[in-house]
């Protein structure tokens, strides 16, 4: 990670946007790159195809996914991007930057890819703080994040309240 053997600032803006896709969603599981994840990625893609279809469960190579690993695909994906939306946010508050380069730095730190467009060391003190922030998270990877702001001492399940039918769409 970090090698750039093109200039990035170069690059076109539909280039820097699709770059910034693919930083989202990072590695594959157990390297050391950062990101939502290969497989978070296309696990939430079946789910939405699941769902489209008008599925239950979500299938991939004749198998079922568990429902478990379905509900984590989505709970990364989504705290992930709305983490990535408020930095953008908060950091063209922060910063004097268009909006291409903050959205290129700040899903190039989830994903700790290294690249950059040069905006990394004109950061204010907050900027250069939320890109740490991102790039930790996006290392250690979002679920162990939210685990350890968890309370263990709460017993799991305990309680099981009423089920509730609700309109969506």
């Amino acid at each position: 990670a970090g090698l750039q053997t093109i200039d990035s600032g170069a690059l076109s803006v539909s280039t820097l946007l699709l770059v910034s896709f693919l930083m989202f969603i990072g590695a594959s599981p157990s390297s050391v790159g950062g990101g939502i994840r290969t497989t978070t990625f296309a696990i939430t893609i079946l789910f939405i195809y699941s769902v489209i279809r008008g599925r239950k469960h979500v299938y991939i190579f004749g198998r079922e996914l568990y429902q478990e690993d379905v509900r984590k695909s989505l709970a990364v994906t989504l705290v992930a991007g709305f983490l990535s939306i408020s930095a953008i946010v908060i950091l063209m508050q922060t910063e004097t930057a268009s909006l291409i380069a903050v959205i290129f730095e700040v899903f190039s730190a989830f994903g700790t890819s290294g690249l950059s467009v040069g905006l990394t060391p004109h950061l204010s003190t907050p900027g250069k703080i939320i890109i740490i922030l991102l790039m930790f998270i996006g290392r250690v990877g979002i679920m162990y994040s939210m685990l350890s702001l968890r309370n263990k001492n709460q017993p799991k399940n305990a309680i099981r309240l009423p089920k509730e039918k609700i309109i969506t769409g």
